[in-house]
């Protein structure tokens, strides 16, 4: 009922009940009624407050304050739904993050950690609120968590073995840092490769440099005569030649890293027993005679590539065959039709490579110490060359070895026919 209809009960009531039995009962008839209103309008009120964004009732005399009040929820609601819509993407950042994050309270009680972390550190959703020198115990990290200001240190991944992870302590409130976790092993792999790079390059270059300066000296003498100068001259050109070799080889790999694919426009078919003959060739020459060296090559057989790479793959193997073989060794170079493509392989008699090698083989200057072989010259860059050639070529060295046995390089390649390749270079022309 609205709230007329009870001011009209009401004063009906009272008047009645005033006739009949005076004014004092007519009185506590309007009370009474008075009262029955407020009841109904209490418990309306009860039930609005149970769901208080429900509009209110029309004829409630609070009315105009549940409304108030329920403009003030729905607009806190959607504040907390904001905020919250802001944290849940706070923590998908968070967690796209590669860093670990991992903030802590006092002297290291863990809040909050991202994917990264859990990923990096093996923290568990379970161990929010346990300490983190509790769950890593390592003393660098206890020194991390009670140090002032920011620091930093690395210690081993407690996950995965061989890994180092470095971990920040950044301070974000009076009470409250943030740790952040890096995986730093391919950086320090990175690092060593450089260092042991900038070495290897200097060992390489201070020998012939050293013969190199030795001559020089000794042609400022007066009383050398022009034999001995002639002699002395003819004698720089190995080295000199060496250093040169270095150089072309140290430019032709930066040439191959720069790049993940060859270059289009030098893409061409290459016709590969015109290219293993000539390796072969000049393999004959490096020997001087010294190894049996056999081809047998599919004359068939063609790829798509860039010449002056594929040539490189093939003359650096075969080149390595005869350096690392000894006198009187047999040295096979195939090239073969298989099912799944075109296969390269070279083989040799020669000292073989243990297995811990094999892995490492590939890297710049990575050299295995041969003390009973006699390895003729080489820039240590070699199978690196091959490396990056198969890797633009779509393909991958393989290597098996025996010590004392010899060794076996291929490689796969998807081929074409040489009739084909050698009409479309025509035509190209």
């Amino acid at each position: 009922m609205g709230r007329l209809a009870w001011v009209a009960i009401g004063i009906l009531a009272s008047v009645l009940v005033w006739q009949q039995l005076g004014f004092a009962w007519g009185l506590v008839a309007a009370l009474a009624v008075v009262v029955a209103y407020l009841s109904t309008q209490l418990a309306q009120l009860s039930r609005w407050a149970q769901r208080p964004l429900k509009r209110p009732e029309q004829d409630s005399i609070w009315r105009r304050d549940a409304l108030r009040i329920g403009q003030s929820l729905r607009s806190a609601r959607a504040r907390a739904r904001r905020f919250a819509s802001v944290l849940r993407q706070m923590r998908r950042t968070a967690d796209s993050i590669p860093d670990g994050l991992v903030v802590v309270r006092g002297a290291g009680e863990i809040e909050y950690f991202n994917q990264s972390a859990r990923r990096m550190l093996g923290l568990l959703q379970s161990d929010r609120g346990k300490n983190l020198f509790a769950l890593i115990r390592d003393p660098d990290v206890q020194a991390l968590l009670a140090g002032g200001g920011e620091a930093l240190v690395e210690i081993d991944s407690p996950v995965t073995a061989g890994a180092r992870i470095e971990m920040r302590r950044v301070k974000l409130q009076e009470e409250r840092d943030i740790v952040i976790a890096r995986d730093v092993t391919e950086l320090n792999r990175l690092l060593t490769l450089r260092r042991d790079f900038v070495a290897n390059i200097s060992h390489e270059l201070r020998t012939p440099l050293t013969v190199i300066l030795g001559y020089l000296e000794s042609l400022t003498e007066e009383k050398l005569g022009k034999a001995q100068r002639q002699a002395a001259i003819a004698k720089l050109e190995r080295p000199a030649r060496r250093m040169q070799a270095l150089a072309e080889d140290l430019l032709t790999l930066t040439n191959l890293e720069s790049s993940p694919y060859p270059d289009d426009s030098k893409v061409t078919g290459v016709v590969v027993d015109g290219v293993l003959q000539a390796v072969v060739e000049e393999a004959r020459n490096l020997s001087g005679g010294k190894h049996d060296i056999s081809l047998e090559s599919d004359a068939t057989l063609a790829v798509e590539g860039v010449f002056e790479e594929i040539y490189s793959a093939f003359h650096n193997l075969v080149s390595n065959a005869v350096r690392y073989s000894p006198n009187g060794g047999h040295i096979r170079v195939r090239w073969m039709r298989r099912a799944e493509g075109a296969v390269f392989e070279v083989s040799d008699e020669g000292v073989g490579i243990a297995a811990e090698h094999l892995s490492r083989l590939t890297e710049r200057f990575y050299r295995v110490d041969f003390k009973s072989a006699r390895v003729r010259g080489g820039t240590g860059l070699g199978l690196a060359i091959v490396k990056h050639v198969l890797r633009r070529h779509g393909s991958v060295l393989q290597v098996e070895s025996t010590p004392g046995e010899g060794s076996r390089f291929w490689f796969l390649l998807p081929h074409i026919e040489a009739v084909k390749s050698c009409s479309e270079a025509s035509e190209a022309r």
